[in-house]
């Protein structure tokens, strides 16, 4: 049963998006037809479900394959995307090891510079689209509703506690007494409906997550801490959905006056133990502790302030976090990546997480260039994955062959990617120009082909593209800032993109990105690829807990992303954490319920419990 997914260093293509659909895949989605009517809650949960229905094995532990008797114990593997921690340079051959001094004590006070590698257009959560680096901003901020543990699994956070009603098609939570927002007003389940409310009223943020809600009735106050969100098909896994931007809260009263005054989604109201002080768009956003905090009896908060500085060149941030004039950054491009462990010796400490991402080539389904899979074919045979790695990945990366890292229990190790295989392009295009003159120009496949920058990585891809296409295709490229890259991609305006995806803690936050229901005039499906079988086979693992059985079904959905190239792999992306070495407690961020959090989430990390030496 069990079987066994690091990043084109320019490939941050949807950040927006792709963050933004994480949110609330989970949530149903598709066209599930109406649900029933809310009724009394029947099972009740605090956390994520530890062990399957049908098991007594820990759900959340690593799975282990029982070994024939003849034969060795299978590698061991991982239920959840969990770190990959680097935090020192490798010893050379024959090196001792040495051994790390002791942790020094915790210490309050200080000031955490942080590099973000992009800027967002503001922090409501109710209305802006937030991507990794806005999270650096808005985890001290906004506590969310739920997030993950170290072992992948959700728990409560400003929740008490989720209860599944029936067969969880609806979920009740109830938030915590006695929490109050920065502004002093006190956190009720009034504030959960109005920025639930105001999400679904956005015309970005809701294409995320309506599909999956009842359409007249998505949430409702059952009293003054406890809501109801009502689904439209059965989710097991439905707090998954609200571990990230869906989760966090905001003040009912201040989202009226945030609806008639736009400009206070750049000054927005949250619960965390961090509220903003300035913030100049593009220069640097200021977060001071907040004296009020409702968790401080159960988090420790060392830091009295923030600083959050957006460098969009990695490189160059890597060079400023060397030099001292940052303490932390996140990064995922190579060449910075490199710089990092390379100071190892100067004073840097570095987390990567392989994991939790995928680089990737999304194809356009519905463009006139390929909604014939025999372009498809072409170019996924075309494509000369080897030299990628080699030269884009650097040592840094290594090669994809589907959505799963092969240290994940939901890798079909049966998948193997055909790349490198140009002599089965020639006769494809060759056949489709014959048929699809109008598409293709001197025996070649014309093709717009969308990058994000500029910076020397975007330069770097399109070139090696370039060379290994141009025998069969005539790259029409396009090099264009994150936020109008994501816009054309949403909106299909695109043959072929390099982007990012995958890789969520639990797999069953990427269904937008592959459901039928997600394709539309903007689309969540952006390959825009349609198939009844993998949105059968998505809803049936949404609703079960039975782990086998979800393992077996995301082993046949991969075969369907394989036999229908719209996606090409590239690298399992590597988001990587560079600090001072006088930055504590990167890793060891804990919640109100005494678990520690899940760490390096896709490049999300909490700054909350950080601490300086």
């Amino acid at each position: 049963m069990p079987s066994r997914s690091t990043r084109n260093p320019s490939a941050r293509l949807l950040a927006g998006l792709l963050t933004l659909a994480l949110v609330a895949a989970a949530c149903g989605g598709g066209d599930g037809g109406e649900p029933p009517a809310p009724t009394a809650a029947e099972t009740t949960e605090t956390a994520a479900p530890s062990e399957p229905a049908d098991s007594g094995e820990d759900e959340t532990a690593p799975t282990v394959a029982e070994p024939d008797a003849t034969e060795e114990q299978e590698e061991e593997l991982l239920v959840a995307p969990v770190d990959t921690t680097t935090t020192t340079a490798p010893p050379a051959d024959g090196e001792e090891v040495v051994e790390a001094p002791a942790e020094p004590e915790p210490q309050y006070g200080g000031t955490l510079r942080v590099g973000a590698f992009a800027e967002g257009d503001g922090l409501n959560p109710a209305s802006n689209a937030f991507s990794t680096p806005v999270y650096l901003m808005a985890h001290p901020v906004f506590d969310p509703l739920a997030y993950y543990d170290t072992g992948g699994n959700w728990v409560p956070f400003l929740a008490e506690s989720w209860t599944k009603v029936g067969d969880g098609t609806s979920w009740q939570m109830k938030v915590r007494e006695g929490v109050r927002f920065h502004d002093g007003t006190e956190l009720d389940a009034d504030d959960v409906v109005a920025t639930f409310q105001a999400q679904l009223a956005d015309p970005l943020i809701s294409i995320a997550f309506r599909p999956g809600f009842h359409p007249t009735e998505p949430v409702r106050k059952v009293d003054d801490h406890t809501v109801e969100f009502v689904g439209v098909r059965p989710s097991a896994h439905l707090p998954n959905a609200f571990t990230s931007q869906l989760g966090m809260i905001l003040p009912s009263e201040w989202l009226e006056r945030a609806a008639a005054d736009p400009s206070l989604n750049q000054m927005p109201v949250g619960t965390g133990p961090f509220m903003v002080e300035s913030r100049i768009q593009d220069e640097v956003t200021v977060l001071v502790r907040n004296p009020d905090y409702w968790a401080a009896d159960l988090i420790d908060i060392y830091l009295d302030r923030i600083e959050v500085y957006p460098i969009p060149d990695s490189a160059v941030a890597a060079q400023r976090l060397i030099a001292g004039e940052l303490d932390l950054i996140v990064v995922s491009e190579t060449g910075a990546i490199l710089t990092l462990r390379d100071a190892a010796d100067r004073g840097v400490v570095t987390f990567e997480n392989h994991r939790s991402d995928e680089s990737m080539l999304l194809i356009n389904a519905q463009s006139a260039a390929f909604s014939d899979i025999r372009a498809r074919q072409a170019l996924t045979f075309a494509t000369d994955q080897d030299l990628y790695v080699e030269l884009l990945g650097e040592g840094t990366t290594e090669a994809a062959d589907t959505m799963f890292h092969p240290d994940l229990i939901w890798r079909n190790p049966d998948i193997v990617q055909e790349t490198n295989m140009p002599e089965r392009a020639g006769p494809l295009v060759a056949g489709y120009c014959a048929d699809y003159p109008e598409n293709c120009s001197d025996g070649r496949i014309n093709m717009r082909f969308a990058v994000p920058g500029p910076s020397v990585e975007s330069d770097r891809t399109l070139d090696l593209m370039a060379a290994t296409w141009g025998e069969f295709f005539n790259l029409d490229t396009s090099v264009k800032p994150l936020d109008e890259m994501i816009i054309d991609v949403a909106l299909g305006n695109y043959d072929v993109a390099l982007a990012d995806a995958f890789g969520s803690v639990d797999p069953d936050n990427d269904v937008l990105f592959m459901e039928c229901g997600a394709i539309s005039f903007i689309s969540l499906n952006f390959t825009r690829h349609c198939d009844h079988e993998r949105d059968e086979l998505m809803y049936e693992q949404r609703a079960i807990d039975d782990l086998d059985r979800r393992v077996e079904i995301w082993h046949r959905i991969e075969e369907i992303n394989r036999d229908s190239y719209t996606m090409i792999f590239l690298t399992h992306s590597n988001f990587t954490i560079g600090a001072r070495d006088n930055v504590h407690n990167i890793c060891g961020q804990t919640g109100p319920t005494g678990d520690g959090l899940f760490c390096n989430n896709q490049g999300r990390i909490w700054p909350n419990q950080i601490w300086m030496s």
